[in-house]
């Protein structure tokens, strides 16, 4: 072989090894890239994943304070506030809203009354980032122009009711709130619509009074199944047929003043039944609802609320606000004499009412009732009697029983947590 061809295999050999180092630099190169923009794109997800955790502690906190019972204070980042978080207002305020903000960046104000603020539970040098940098957690009614005016007014809030097709409507049930927050972390921002309401029940009884026994109503009781608003005020007696009382009558969902499941409704004196079709009804297909079944919810449901009551004795009044459970009887020394309260009165045994007792909601008794005073109750009472010849026994004074449907739901709303409708990501 020649010389020269010796050095050209050599050059040959020279370019091959240049252009096989140049192309492993490329791919190199190309996987350092690869694998700087990965940790960049994996660092960014991440920061997208934590604001998004962050946006939904937020709806977490308004959640949880939706759910409070107003009047207990709380001290953090030193303001003693009341965390309770509801539209006060006797029927929804549309325009109501509250914001949610970090005392750390100063105390916000409105001269809007139906716009409050109020600072955070979290702390501040610990708490995530969904009230930084001047943003706030949003909470408001939800609405719909129905006249197309851009008016807002009570009657285009929106609520939800369980045993209504569609459930959304604007008639009844629990208001639907809209939550807005926006969760931040760096450079990362997650902004969150979210619809909730109470936990959906749906009230089902059959009449102002209904009883698995004999029902005595005798005297001056008044008793009638109109359903009546909740702003129905205390002691509103019964006038003349056919409205029960005019001002304060719900267009529809009227029932029954008494039903029974076969047994005799025993009526002298000056007893005035009302009701729609009848003033009473002793059909032996009629039925008799448990407790969930009269509240339309589940056994399991009944067993949490009975589990952890507001009031445990009649003695423990006024006002008795909530779940009072009575396990036994309330008679006697334990009656509820000129006693106030709302929400469920439930009872595992008899009860008696005395005096001026005002009771606004459901009074559900597994043995008997007997009333005797002037007791005015705004919802209705179920009791499945003890089977005695004569069970439940209105008499003595002068009762008065108006049944509404929206203050039996009403009044117990606040025992339930909040659920989510709907979630969406902005």
């Amino acid at each position: 072989m020649h010389v020269r061809d010796r050095q050209g295999e050599r050059g040959a050999a020279l370019v091959l090894s240049l252009a096989m180092l140049m192309a492993l630099g490329i791919v190199g190169a190309a996987l350092v890239f690869t694998a700087g923009t990965d940790l960049k794109v994996a660092g960014s997800d991440r920061r997208g994943t934590q604001a998004q955790v962050t946006a939904e502690a937020g709806v977490r906190e308004a959640m949880h304070r939706m759910a409070l019972r107003p009047g207990t204070p709380l001290t953090v980042n030193g303001v003693t506030f009341d965390p309770a978080i509801r539209d006060t207002a006797s029927t929804p305020d549309p325009d109501w809203e509250v914001r949610l903000y970090s005392p750390d960046e100063g105390t916000p104000t409105s001269s809007d009354p139906s716009l409050t603020y109020s600072p955070t539970v979290q702390d501040a040098s610990t708490g995530l980032d969904y009230l930084r940098n001047g943003s706030f957690l949003s909470i408001r009614h939800k609405w719909r122009d129905l006249d197309g005016d851009d008016v807002r007014e009570a009657g285009e809030v929106l609520r939800y009711d369980s045993g209504r097709l569609p459930p959304e409507n604007f008639n009844s049930g629990s208001p639907i709130e809209v939550i807005e927050v926006a969760g931040h972390r760096s450079d990362a921002r997650r902004r969150l619509r979210v619809e909730v309401t109470r936990f959906p029940f749906s009230p089902n009884v059959t009449a102002a009074v209904s009883a698995d026994g004999v029902v005595d109503v005798r005297g001056n009781v008044h008793i009638c199944g109109q359903n009546h608003t909740v702003d129905t005020p205390d002691y509103t007696h019964l006038e003349t047929a056919p409205a029960c009382s005019p001002n304060y009558d719900e267009a529809d969902g009227h029932l029954f003043g008494v039903t029974t499941t076969g047994d005799d409704v025993e009526v002298t004196g000056s007893t005035n039944l009302m009701g729609t079709p009848t003033a009473f009804d002793s059909s032996s297909t009629n039925p008799f609802y448990t407790l969930a079944e009269a509240l339309g919810v589940t056994q399991d449901v009944i067993d949490q609320l009975l589990a952890d009551p507001d009031y445990t004795s009649a003695t423990q009044c006024c006002p008795m606000d909530g779940i009072t459970y009575i396990n036994g009887n309330a008679t006697g020394g334990e009656k509820f004499d000129d006693a106030r309260g709302s929400g469920l009165l439930y009872v595992n045994g008899n009860l008696d009412i005395a005096g001026n007792t005002v009771w606004r909601g459901l009074i559900y008794v597994e043995g008997d009732v007997r009333i005797t005073g002037t007791p005015w109750i705004l919802g209705g009472i179920v009791v499945r009697g003890d089977g005695n010849p004569v069970d439940p026994a209105f008499g003595g004074g002068t009762p008065n029983i108006l049944y509404s449907r929206e203050m039996i739901r009403l009044a117990l709303e606040l025992a339930f947590d909040y659920v989510i409708l709907s979630w969406k990501e902005l």
